[in-house]
């Protein structure tokens, strides 16, 4: 079932849950729900049916299989749906909510009249420091790290400095990245980018679909 193919692939690859979501720029607690076919805790459709391409591609799946055993989930819980009796419905609701928010209302003004605003506080400046003259300033060197990618891949970088950043590239795609001491890659496609350290082409640093991680340099 689509759930079950999902999280199985998914887990072939070594890859979280929270990667993937960073990853597609989805949200966790959607692909989380997806994988254990929660359609109460989905968006609507179209939202969906972008989430299972997006998944689908990045785990080199065949989207089509994974849209049509979410069409028939969708048949099974709009049945048991239309099984249930229907709930009747309170007709003191409306009013008990307009009471509410009119209350609320009046609360709010009485609010602002009572405890007028204060003015913020004058921002306070820090010092900045001046460079001694005659004296430049060091420039540490910096390991420049371009990525592009041949095949859709996934990857994740974080420099020695505790930045850290992942993406999902496409073919063609090229990113970069600077640190003083160095990278630590992990890569969910390795045969799908070329790497090129400090101008220095370094090439693919595995096959094609191996989830591999280095350090650089």
């Amino acid at each position: 079932m689509l759930g079950e193919i999902l999280k199985n692939k998914r887990e072939e690859a070594g890859l979280d849950l929270r990667e993937v979501a960073h990853a597609l720029r989805f949200q966790c607690e959607y692909l989380k729900a997806l994988e254990n076919e929660d359609l109460k805790r989905l968006p609507p459709d179209v939202y969906v049916k972008a989430y299972i391409r997006g998944y689908a591609k990045l785990l080199n799946l065949d989207p089509l299989p994974l849209l049509d055993d979410y069409a028939e989930l969708g048949r099974k819980d709009s049945a048991e749906v239309q099984s249930e009796p229907p709930r009747t419905k309170n007709p003191l609701l409306p009013k008990i909510v307009l009471f509410a928010s009119l209350v609320m209302v009046i609360v709010l003004t009485l609010v602002v009249f009572m405890y007028p605003q204060k003015k913020p506080a004058a921002p306070v400046l820090s010092p900045v420091s001046v460079p001694q003259e005659g004296v430049p300033p060091e420039s540490p060197q910096q390991h420049v790290l371009d990525v592009t990618a041949t095949e859709t891949t996934w990857l994740s970088v974080e420099t020695a400095e505790g930045i850290s950043e992942e993406v999902l590239l496409r073919p063609g795609e090229t990113r970069k990245w600077t640190s003083e001491n160095g990278f630590d890659l992990k890569v969910g496609n390795a045969g799908g980018i070329r790497l090129m350290l400090d101008n220095n082409d370094v090439g693919p640093p595995g096959e094609k679909g191996r989830v591999v991680r280095l350090h650089l340099p």
